[in-house]
């Protein structure tokens, strides 16, 4: 049998199990395989259903953005930073700001309270 094809198996076991009521050692007996076995095949597929699980719900990482001498030499000309806090958001502008942009952006968080 692939490994696979034994995951399925015993996928397919640890529901009918599940599904039976009836505890691990006398489900093992009936369909005659070894009930510590059986139970770690259990635990083997809630540890491999749970990792997915979180796989699934994490975040997507950052993308990673080089930082080249343009864009270093583009932020060493930066005449100011402005930051405002409003309603629990930090907003931080650097460089020159267009005012009416500005105003947009503040009232669109202001907002959202």
């Amino acid at each position: 049998m692939k490994a696979l094809e034994t995951s399925s198996v015993w996928r397919e076991r640890v529901e009918a199990w599940a599904r039976s009521g009836l505890t691990c050692k006398e489900y093992a007996a009936k369909i005659g395989v070894n009930p510590h076995t059986l139970a770690g095949w259990r635990w083997k597929l809630r540890r491999r259903t749970a990792a997915t699980a979180s796989t699934k719900t994490r975040a997507p990482a950052a993308d990673l953005v080089d930082v080249t001498e343009q864009v270093a030499a583009a932020l060493a000309k930066e005449v100011g930073v402005i930051e405002v806090e409003l309603g629990g958001a930090l907003v931080r502008v650097r460089g020159e700001v267009d005012a009416e942009m500005l105003v947009r952006l503040l009232s669109a968080i202001g907002g959202r309270r």
